[in-house]
């Protein structure tokens, strides 16, 4: 089966104690930030473009640092093919941010990033910080992208095994990629994961305020029709499990 649409669902809102949302999310070619719900469809057949991007607290200004950051991609992204390589075009976008530091008032601002391509059944997955991207199928969340972490950094270099995360000290999940408006920046790195979409599978891309709070069997449970009051179930129930950070998902499902 080709599809020749897909449906997508957002969900996005400040986090407790907050007075602005710094996340922000691109949605076929459209930046929205602050409280935002929408859904729609759009054309499978030709490459469109999902992402979310958190700015990261310990920069500089982090609402302007997420925005900007998604402003830089859609001009990138506006001119490039459907089959263009992600990862440099991901690096030119880098480059282009790391240049708003020539402006003090932008320099050492940070965010991270996923997002997705979708044509037809082609699913192409990229990643920057710890935003993620699952596949939701048969009741379960698999994880598509790859945090960049302190933490994934040592079981890469064997330092430490995946059973440890639980009781890990805060520290080792700190960031150790994002984008930064820093030229100096000389460690930036890209995860890219492609899937072919298959009948009944979904694609959710989160901020960290989902999945800091609730673990992958409870997300997979709480996404099911995709539905905009099932949306701020998840919300509420992140914000019960002691979440306070911003939170923002966009739930994508193709259609024949």
């Amino acid at each position: 089966m080709i599809y020749e649409k897909f449906q997508f669902a957002v969900f996005s809102q400040r986090g407790r104690s907050k007075s602005h949302n710094e996340d922000a999310l691109l949605l076929d070619g459209q930046v929205y930030q602050g409280s935002v719900r929408e859904q729609g469809v759009v054309d499978a057949a030709q490459a469109c473009y999902f992402a979310i991007a958190d700015g990261v607290a310990i920069g500089t200004r982090p609402r302007i640092a997420s925005r900007c950051l998604l402003e830089i991609l859609h001009k990138h992204l506006a001119v490039s093919t459907a089959t263009e390589s992600l990862s440099p075009l991901l690096q030119r976008v880098q480059q282009d941010y790391g240049a708003l530091s020539g402006n003090p008032r932008f320099y050492g601002m940070a965010a991270t990033l996923v997002g997705v391509r979708l044509l037809e059944n082609a699913v192409t997955v990229f990643n920057v910080g710890d935003s993620r991207a699952y596949l939701l199928v048969d009741g379960q969340a698999q994880l598509l992208s790859r945090d960049h972490t302190l933490l994934n950094d040592l079981i890469d270099d064997g330092e430490m095994v995946a059973g440890q995360a639980a009781d890990s000290a805060s520290i080792v999940h700190g960031l150790t990629c994002q984008f930064i408006a820093d030229p100096e920046c000389d460690d930036f790195r890209v995860n890219i994961a492609t899937h072919q979409l298959q009948s009944g599978e979904r694609i959710l891309l989160c901020s960290d305020g989902l999945n800091e709070a609730l673990d992958d069997t409870r997300i997979a449970a709480l996404f099911t029709d995709d539905s905009e009051p099932e949306l701020v179930n998840a919300w509420k129930a992140a914000r019960r499990a002691g979440g306070s950070d911003d939170f923002s998902v966009i739930i994508l499902k193709g259609r024949d």
